[in-house]
């Protein structure tokens, strides 16, 4: 994903990166669909490929989608396939 022209995972148009840390990226994506600009976050396929990962990943990702609160940022969408796991957030 470093080339980002024209780069589209699951209907998001990945527009720039805007951060990074030991686990994973962070894009501007936008999601035509709807209309809306969102972040994503990919985690790095050596950390999304762990299955211990996998299952802490999607227990996180569903309670996450729980909660609303002013200072938590809603989460959209996640997936995991073999270029990693993703986040999809406002």
């Amino acid at each position: 994903m470093n080339a980002l022209k024209q780069t589209v995972v699951n209907g998001y148009e990945f527009c720039e990166r805007v951060g990074a840390d030991g686990f994973g990226i962070v894009y501007r994506a936008l999601q035509p669909a709807l209309g809306r600009e969102v972040a994503i976050k990919v985690i790095l396929p050596e950390h999304a490929n762990q299955p211990e990962f996998t299952r802490r990943f999607e227990q996180e990702a569903r309670l996450i989608a729980r909660l609303e609160h002013p200072h938590i940022v809603p989460l959209y969408d996640y997936w995991q396939d073999t270029s990693g796991a993703y986040l999809v957030m406002r």
